[in-house]
């Protein structure tokens, strides 16, 4: 086998790997109903996207304030999703800016 063509079938193995590792990361949801999260604490992965399912009849607004992502969804409204991206490790408190007793623990490990 010639140096080039180990080259390309090297390359196209490294995109393989590349692509077969974002296969990993899983979307997880989460529904708000009643001024509250389905679940008080969840665990999640690096890479993996928490969607957050407004089923309440009233809005919402998701935030997270920590120094390795800040994310505020705006204004959710009853049937809409929230996602967001979780790229590094941490403990997060995703909250509602509209009812701040709705508090979720986020641990990305």
């Amino acid at each position: 086998m010639s140096a080039g063509r180990r080259s390309v079938e090297l390359t196209v193995a490294l995109a393989v790997g590349i692509a077969a590792g974002s296969a990993w990361a899983a979307e997880v949801g989460v529904t708000q109903k009643d001024r509250a999260f389905s679940v008080k604490e969840i665990t999640l992965h690096v890479g993996d996207t928490l969607v957050m399912h407004n089923d309440d009849t009233r809005a919402h607004n998701i935030q997270i304030t920590n120094p390795k992502l800040a994310f505020n969804s705006g204004l959710q409204e009853p049937g809409e999703d929230a996602r967001v991206r979780f790229t590094q490790p941490d403990r997060y408190l995703v909250f509602c800016g509209i009812h701040p007793k709705m508090k979720l623990w986020v641990d990305v490990k």
